[in-house]
């Protein structure tokens, strides 16, 4: 095609045909950048459709990451209000005692549940790569925000419930020091010999005091929590509205 155009342009200016030779030499340049504007906007459709499909995925992906966080939250909320119920109903059958440090003992042996509620883990990873990659512009500055928000409140929550349970952990340790209760890895198990001989010999007024730090201690943790992962469920589920509409 270029040899052929060179022709017509060499047969012109042998001919003397200076003038149809300028005509015909604008005509090719003006052909050459309509032909740069039309590879120009190819390439530019071909650009935005791979972003498109690039931003379905990554959509996609990030709405299943928030589904399994926003089950998770709810889940531990549920899991802590149950627990919180039932310490309610402790203070409740304390209060009504007629020998409340026996009802204490008899909580803290059979019915307590020593462990605690808390997620550790949120689904960062679609988030991460979109960060990491630069493909977070693929998205609106209004979504980049609330993306920022959420991930910002779960490093909150992880921090902050963590160093709770640290705090939680402590009491326990030097309430397990001196009372055996059921929990892995314990050598004294309830319900045995060892155990009752302990719990025997306890001092009923000490362990009334110790076994409600713990319990305030909980409550604490369990505050902190319900505080961090509402406002964070809430934020996760307002997310997910948008990305849904996408």
């Amino acid at each position: 095609m270029i040899k052929f155009f060179r022709q017509i342009r060499q047969r012109l200016l042998s001919e003397g045909k200076t003038t149809k030779y300028l005509k015909y030499a604008i005509g090719e340049i003006v052909l050459v950048v309509i032909g740069i504007l039309i590879a120009l906007q190819i390439n530019n459709w071909n650009e935005k459709r791979k972003n498109s499909k690039l931003k379905n995925a990554y959509t996609e992906s990030l709405i299943e990451n928030l589904v399994m966080d926003s089950i998770s939250i709810s889940s531990i909320i549920g899991k802590i209000n149950t627990d919180v119920r039932n310490i309610a109903k402790f203070e409740e059958r304390v209060s009504n005692s007629q020998n409340p440090l026996d009802t204490i003992l008899k909580i803290a042996r059979y019915e307590y549940l020593f462990t605690i509620y808390i997620n550790r883990n949120f689904l960062k990873d679609t988030y991460e790569v979109l960060n990491s990659t630069g493909h977070i512009g693929l998205f609106s500055n209004e979504l980049v925000k609330k993306l920022k928000e959420v991930n910002s409140l779960q490093e909150r929550a992880i921090l902050d419930v963590s160093e709770s349970v640290v705090s939680y952990r402590n009491v326990l340790i030097n309430y397990s020091r001196k009372y055996p209760f059921s929990f892995r890895n314990n050598l004294i198990k309830d319900n045995t010999k060892a155990a009752s001989e302990i719990w025997n010999n306890i001092s009923k007024t000490e362990h009334a005091t110790e076994f409600n730090s713990l319990i305030i201690t909980k409550g604490d943790v369990y505050r902190l929590e319900l505080l961090h992962y509402t406002k964070l469920q809430t934020k996760t589920n307002e997310l997910l509205s948008q990305l849904r509409e996408i």
